[in-house]
């Protein structure tokens, strides 16, 4: 660790938007943690990435650095090691970057029993903030940075009704529903974070990137129509229909390089402060599901900050 860089966690950042980010903070002389789950495409990424740094900055006065460490969102567990391995490497966390995210799909758990789309993109990244929260207190400018999506806009959440979605049954299973749900409650929490949290030195974020042409989008599809579609998918981006993950890239990273900071607590959509939902404004629900939020966390031993 070079104590002159800044450090910023970045979740799924092997590919895609958060490939994209982590290459543009490292070639600003950034020290990035990927934080993914498969070993062999976090390292793979890694080496690609300090390969750039060191021939865009062969003297290495202000060289970027990428680190590979190990996470799953869906295991709370796996939060838990890997703030361990943090801390043994790292005193402070500049910027945390919650991209990694599931889309649609079949029914499926997180390892701790929560529908998958809302335990990975919601609850397993509160919990890696609520764990990582100490190394962000100790920067003093630290920004933290919600992937969400304009499909939030379209979400539908009523008060007391979280506990149940969180752990909702195959049979009432919408996948869309779902994730649609999911990043609302990312903006819910920005919203509320930055009230609780928030300060001069402590900014929250939530950003739809755009419709980046990425694996995620194609994910939901079955393997067949991903072939058909991945050629088109290329196309729709040359035509300017589909952003590339540059562009995405740009999206997430412009709340942690602006200077000054834009205002914390913010919804942000086409590089522009946006109106969220007007249920993300709602002091009563963003109360309801903090508080529903903690309950669950802390049946696992997370504990809220």
């Amino acid at each position: 660790m070079n104590g002159t860089r800044k450090i910023c966690v970045i979740t799924g950042a092997n590919k895609g938007i958060g490939y994209e980010a982590a290459l543009t903070l490292g070639l600003m002389g950034w020290e990035v943690v990927l934080a993914c789950r498969s070993f062999a495409r976090g390292n793979q990424a890694v080496m690609a990435l300090n390969s750039i740094f060191r021939q865009t900055d062969p003297g290495g006065k202000n060289q970027g650095l990428a680190v590979f460490m190990e996470l799953d969102l869906a295991s709370l567990a796996s939060i838990d090691n890997f703030v361990v391995g943090f801390k043994k490497r790292y005193h402070s966390c500049d910027a945390l970057i919650c991209n990694a995210g599931q889309m649609g799909g079949p029914y499926a758990q997180t390892l701790d029993g929560f529908e998958r789309q809302v335990g990975v993109n919601y609850l397993g990244h509160v919990a890696l903030f609520a764990r990582l929260y100490p190394f962000l207190k100790s920067s003093p400018d630290a920004r933290v940075v919600q992937v969400t999506s304009r499909a939030h806009e379209r979400a539908a959440l009523a008060e007391g009704e979280f506990p149940r979605i969180a752990r909702q049954p195959k049979d009432t299973y919408n996948p869309w529903k779902a994730y649609a749900q999911s990043k609302l409650l990312q903006v819910l929490f920005t919203l509320k974070a930055q009230e609780v949290y928030g300060s001069d030195a402590l900014r929250f974020y939530a950003v739809h990137p755009g419709v980046v042409a990425t694996d995620l989008l194609l994910s939901p599809l079955p393997g067949l129509a991903k072939t058909i579609l991945r050629p088109l998918a290329r196309v729709f981006t040359a035509v300017g229909l589909l952003q590339t993950p540059k562009q995405g890239s740009d999206a997430i990273t412009h709340p942690v390089l602006a200077s000054p900071p834009p205002l914390g607590g913010t919804y942000w959509a086409e590089g522009s402060p946006r109106e969220p939902n007007p249920l993300a404004r709602s002091k009563t629900l963003q109360d309801d599901v903090w508080n529903h939020t903690w309950n669950l966390l802390e049946a696992s031993r997370i504990q809220a900050p």
